[in-house]
């Protein structure tokens, strides 16, 4: 059986990690960036934004995990005072895009280390994989002197909001969550594990 390993992203991987993101963005990738550039679809779009390290939506903020050669999870993580909207983001989506989901883009706790994604392959669940990358983003946060761990999460992903009390996380506050633009996310909240 392979073994586990884990490394840092790098622009290789931005397709990749512009799919996961997407997958538990919960249609929020594309509200953001869907038909933004002709012929030019929500994930490419992603991908290209990876590539840049000059802000913190970037691969260098991501930590793989790899089963022999497929990647089975990832953590998208920095300090929360990261957490907001890049001025890139700013200079080339719409406002009518961008201000009803900016509470949801800004959402953080000062002094924590922000999670942005935490996936981890389906056929992984359940095998501590999880664990090691929640243990992980807990000893970034101590390694950096921050205070904990946040991250936001939809309500009725059950699932991850089970795991996250099991780690240690409670809901700090709601956060608004446009139904019109996410009818099928529904709505959320920022959660807090201290340390």
């Amino acid at each position: 059986m392979d073994e586990l390993s884990f490394r840092q992203g790098s622009p290789d991987d931005a397709a990749f990690l512009a799919h996961c993101v997407r997958e538990v963005s919960g249609g929020v990738v594309d509200a953001l960036l869907n038909g933004l550039l002709p012929g030019v679809g929500s994930e490419q779009v992603l991908s290209m934004v990876l590539r840049d390290t000059s802000q913190h939506y970037s691969h260098k903020n991501c930590v793989l995990a790899f089963m022999g050669q497929q990647c089975v999870g990832l953590l998208f993580s920095y300090p929360a005072s990261e957490q907001g909207i890049p001025a890139l983001m700013r200079a080339m989506l719409p406002k009518k895009r961008l201000e009803p989901l900016a509470d949801l883009l800004t959402a953080h706790v000062e002094g924590s280390l922000y999670i942005n994604t935490f996936w981890v392959d389906v056929s992984m669940r359940g095998t501590g994989l999880a664990d090691s990358l929640m243990d992980y983003a807990k000893d970034v946060s101590r390694e950096l002197d921050l205070e904990g761990v946040s991250l936001f999460a939809f309500r009725k992903n059950s699932r991850a909001l089970s795991f996250y009390a099991r780690h240690g996380f409670r809901k700090v506050r709601e956060v608004a969550v446009p139904h019109e633009l996410l009818p099928e996310a529904g709505p959320g909240d920022l959660y807090l594990c201290e340390r």
